[in-house]
């Protein structure tokens, strides 16, 4: 029984069903904390897109988080509404989790890579400002 029972307790922590890393996003001192985290669909307040790869999340006792899109979803900044889907209530990093949206008059669906828990709406939007100038100044080398 304790054979399976740790051979269970690997397989979730390789596949990021344990979502207990606390991994930082950004080293600087003078950055705003983000820790990987997992929230509860259920518990979802708002979405705001802050870019076409980023969305913030609030959710119920207080809690915020910034989602990291796999790639740029077109028209997300500027969409209308936006659902996080997935096959389980909670939703971690890179665990299968999808965003859609609809975006330049389509209904669009985006993988989430990230989901990293901040202090609040402003928090998110300076991580997105350092990320999204990070990737300007990397292009244009």
């Amino acid at each position: 029984m304790q054979g399976i029972t740790a051979f269970l307790g690997l397989t979730l922590a390789f596949t990021g069903l344990g979502c207990t890393s606390t991994k930082s996003a950004d080293t600087r001192e003078d950055a705003p904390v983000a820790q990987e985290a997992c929230f509860n669909v259920r518990d979802v307040l708002s979405f705001d897109a802050l870019h076409d790869k980023f969305v913030y999340v609030s959710c119920r006792r207080g809690r915020h988080y910034l989602l990291t899109m796999e790639n740029i979803c077109l028209g997300l900044r500027n969409s209308l509404a936006i659902a996080v889907s997935n096959d389980f209530n909670r939703v971690c990093s890179q665990d299968g989790a999808t965003i859609t949206y609809r975006g330049l008059g389509r209904t669009a669906r985006c993988i989430i890579l990230q989901v990293e828990a901040v202090d609040d709406r402003a928090a998110a939007q300076e991580l997105v400002e350092r990320r999204t100038k990070a990737q300007d100044s990397d292009t244009s080398e």
